[in-house]
């Protein structure tokens, strides 16, 4: 009930339209020419969420958080009358919290940064992205005890990855595919790994013209893990900015099934679900 009274949320001025492929180069364009799955536990975004950590012999309450997101810096017609280039940056620094230990310790912390290079034509896109990816645990978390499950070694979880993904638009619904392959890694890992999401965005608004409805899901196999599937979805409503189609928060509930997102966690399959925010920039 409160939104309605946000500055600038209830008497906005008129959209500002934009065709997604101008036939000149625009340096910072404003936006994505692909569209990652919302349901992405690695795709840099900022949020805070809560969750509740499921494992075989034990469950408690952690914080997640994250900072990050993906900045355009130059785009570019392609060779058609409807496609073009756009060369960004992205990082995100992803951490989680244990809320029920006494000084909310820092279990694990990633870090993550890359140069996407994106593409569309209508309904089409791709992107392809070389990131690095860090990942460390918390000093309280090595110096305190710790739920048993989770006691291991801090290792030197270090790569880079090239991924390759393509995407497709169709009356609010989103559908992206790919792999990606580790070119280098400081800890022997097995190299290649797959994903897919399936994302759905309301055309109708509810309660407000600028309030609408999502819900993704996320599949991802990595050879490491012997190719156990890691599922995850959200679901929830977007509330974007009536100046900008970027900016905007998205309020949601989170579930996840599989090996564990949380860096140096990799190797151990639980379970977790709660709600969280997220903001667009």
């Amino acid at each position: 009930m409160f939104f309605p009274v946000i500055t600038g949320f209830d008497d906005a001025a008129p959209e500002k339209t934009e065709p997604v492929t101008p036939r000149k180069t625009i340096l910072f364009p404003e936006g994505p020419l692909f569209y990652s799955p919302l349901a992405s536990p690695k795709e840099p975004r900022t949020h805070v969420t809560w969750l509740y950590l499921n494992l075989p012999d034990d469950s408690f309450n952690i914080g997640s958080v994250g900072f990050g997101d993906s900045f355009g810096i130059v785009r570019w017609p392609g060779w058609g009358d409807d496609d073009s280039w756009q060369l960004g940056i992205s990082g995100a620094v992803l951490a989680q919290f244990n809320l029920d230990a006494d000084s909310m310790d820092l279990i694990n912390a990633d870090y993550i940064i890359g140069l996407p290079l994106s593409y569309r034509n209508g309904p089409w896109s791709a992107r392809t992205r070389i990131y690095h990816q860090s990942s460390h645990l918390g000093d309280e978390f090595l110096l305190l005890p710790q739920h048993p499950e989770l006691r291991q070694s801090r290792i030197n979880l270090s790569f880079e990855t090239v991924e390759l993904l393509g995407g497709w638009d169709w009356k609010g619904i989103r559908l992206t595919a790919g792999a990606s392959y580790i070119i280098h890694t400081d800890t022997p890992l097995k190299r290649t790994s797959v994903q897919a999401g399936l994302d759905y965005l309301s055309t109708k608004p509810v309660y407000h013209p600028k309030v609408r409805l999502f819900a993704s899901a996320f599949y991802h196999a990595w050879e490491e893990t012997d190719w156990n599937a890691d599922l995850s979805a959200k679901a929830g409503i977007n509330i974007r900015s009536p100046f900008t189609e970027k900016r905007a928060i998205q309020i949601f509930g989170e579930y996840f099934n599989g090996k564990l997102p949380f860096g140096q966690f990799y190797k151990l399959r639980a379970d977790y679900y709660g709600v969280g925010a997220n903001i667009s920039f």
